[in-house]
């Protein structure tokens, strides 16, 4: 007797479980958005000539998938999300005063980003490691003052600060003996300070369209790089994004 009415609970149990199943998958969920645009800027870092060329973005602003529950809700509060740059190859054919240096090829930094939210301001930070190119570590910090100067419009400004380890300042800003630029041993800390700012348009809960200005100092040991031939960098980029929201 207690032997079938065990059998009969654990069916029973059984029953409910795969029945619950559909909903519970029905619950994962995630929403991002990727952008793609243009960027100007100097052709590297501390170069005084200009190049044009793409650019990307990414945002995460919401996960649910087991133990894992990010959601953004109205953007205040805590949010996470990967961040990612991408910095082109350089090379002595392109660039005369770098003749002897080692070329750099093309750098992927991967890694996460972190901020906190209130309603008219927001502090952050990022750390990336470099999977080509280089095998340094860059650290971004940055604070907006946010407004809604319209609906759906959003304008930020605020300082900007980039701190990298002695493999990142090595690769791109240290020079060897024998070659026509003085030696130097460049060497980790802060490798610039600047300012952002940037104005967002939401058309839709699909697409956004997003612009930024921004300007950067190169200070400390790498500033006083040989290889820098202007401190002072300009930046503009404009992006398109488009948002997904995919369930199952």
């Amino acid at each position: 007797m207690l032997a079938k009415t065990t059998t009969t609970l654990f069916a029973a149990a059984t029953a409910a479980a795969l029945a619950s199943f559909p909903a519970v998958a029905q619950d994962r969920a995630l929403q991002f958005e990727l952008g793609l645009g243009v960027n100007v800027a100097p052709a590297y870092e501390g170069a005084d000539e200009y190049t044009t060329g793409p650019t990307g973005g990414a945002g995460l602003s919401g996960l649910n998938w087991g133990f894992l529950n990010i959601d953004k809700g109205d953007g205040l509060g805590v949010g996470f999300g990967p961040s990612f740059r991408y910095l082109a190859e350089r090379n002595d054919k392109d660039h005369a005063r770098l003749t002897g240096i080692d070329d750099v090829d093309a750098a992927l930094e991967l890694g996460g980003k972190i901020s906190y939210r209130w309603q008219y301001a927001e502090v952050s930070g990022a750390v990336r490691m470099g999977v080509t190119g280089h095998e340094g570590l860059v650290m971004d910090l940055g604070a907006d003052a946010v407004t809604m100067p319209a609906a759906r419009t959003e304008f930020r400004v605020g300082p900007r600060l980039r701190f990298v380890d002695d493999a990142y300042a090595d690769t791109y800003f240290s020079v060897p003996t024998g070659v026509s630029l003085a030696a130097y041993d460049a060497g980790s800390g802060l490798q610039s300070y600047g300012l952002e700012m940037s104005i967002r348009h939401d058309f839709n809960e699909d697409w956004a369209v997003k612009g930024t200005l921004g300007w950067n100092r190169l200070t400390g040991s790498i500033g006083d790089s040989p290889v820098v031939q202007e401190r002072d960098a300009g930046s503009l980029s404009v992006l398109l994004y488009r948002k997904f929201d995919w369930r199952w």
